[in-house]
């Protein structure tokens, strides 16, 4: 590997680490203000995600930055993958009907969630993309991989919930 190419991949580590921690910061605080057992507990399983993602990205950096090169990809198949949910609706649709205002911050953290992850699926597509060592490009589509599946479980309990909430308040979108 080239010295601009290692320079390269240690920018965009250094990238994907922040966005880890910033990602890891975020569920945690969702998880604190979430009224509502099932959110409480979909946020901490999407933080302690982020950690195995954020230790990942640490070890390849660290094998870059001292001895130029990739750890195997193989090094991704030590991490648990992220659960598939069950189902939707995590949250209890009983506590709505409770209660719908409480709900709202949840809305709001969901679908930021969403935004976070669809940011980081692109950003992961972008560097598998642009790193010409397959161990690297190998690295990028599998967090690729976990990040569409926490993309995908945020986006059916958003919109499961968001239904919810709106027939509760009596308003039914276009």
């Amino acid at each position: 590997m080239g010295d601009a190419e290692l320079q390269s991949a240690l920018v965009a580590l250094d990238l994907a680490i922040q966005t880890e921690r910033d990602g890891r910061e975020f569920y945690m605080r969702a998880a604190e203000r979430s009224g509502d057992p099932g959110g409480k507990v979909l946020f901490i399983s999407l933080a302690d995600d982020e950690l195995q993602h954020l230790r990942l990205l640490e070890s390849q950096r660290e094998a870059l930055a001292t001895a130029g090169q990739w750890l195997p990809p193989s090094k991704l198949d030590e991490q648990t993958p992220p659960e598939e949910a069950e189902g939707v609706p995590l949250f209890s649709r009983e506590r709505l009907a409770e209660n719908v205002s409480a709900y709202t911050s949840d809305l709001s953290a969901l679908r930021m969630a969403f935004l976070i992850e669809k940011d980081a699926v692109a950003f992961y597509t972008r560097a598998a993309a642009e790193t010409e060592d397959p161990d690297g490009r190998q690295i990028y589509e599998r967090l690729v991989e976990m990040e569409t599946e926490h993309q995908r479980i945020l986006e059916e309990e958003y919109n499961a919930l968001a239904k919810e909430f709106w027939g509760n308040v009596g308003f039914e979108p276009f």
